[in-house]
């Protein structure tokens, strides 16, 4: 596994892959050793430095961000079954829509799972490219997020239109 950091406009974004897609992608304002920290409780793997494809991930990041979708590969390899289910099922919302927990539960075949499918949310490797932002409670309020918290959600929906 090699990682890079990222320029974007919503900060540094260090970016991990392995030979099957992107593995791990975060926000990180801690630096380096944090987010090879991160990557090694999500994966199992602790990532190498390689910037040889920062250019190239950059360009993945802020088109996505400027609202381009992101269909390429990603590596989902280091979750359960049931997280890759979920995890699908998210990655196929549309830009300015929100779903819930109980919504993505039920399209996975569990509508009872609501709140594993939260979790799920929570250990996501890759938020943006699998865009659990857009994910929120029942009762239509925002909820947390794992790439910088509820504020920066918010800041995603808004961006996208969903709010």
């Amino acid at each position: 596994m090699k990682y890079t950091r990222c320029h974007t406009s919503l900060g540094p974004i260090y970016v991990a892959w392995t030979e099957k897609g992107i593995a791990c992608l975060s926000l990180e304002e801690e630096g380096d050793e944090a987010f090879r920290a991160s990557c090694r409780e999500c994966t199992g793997q602790t990532p190498v430095r390689d910037d040889s494809r920062r250019a190239e991930l950059e360009a993945v990041l802020g088109g996505w961000l400027a609202g381009e979708p992101y269909d390429g590969p990603v590596d989902l390899s280091f979750v359960s079954p049931f997280e890759q289910a979920v995890l699908a099922a998210c990655r196929a919302i549309p830009r300015g829509e929100v779903r819930t927990y109980a919504d993505l539960a039920a399209a996975v075949g569990r509508p009872g799972a609501a709140r594993a499918v939260g979790n799920a949310m929570r250990r996501n490797p890759v938020p943006l490219l699998v865009p659990c932002h857009r994910v929120v409670r029942r009762d239509g309020t925002i909820g947390q997020y794992s790439m910088g918290g509820p504020e920066m959600k918010r800041r995603l929906l808004q961006l996208e239109g969903a709010l």
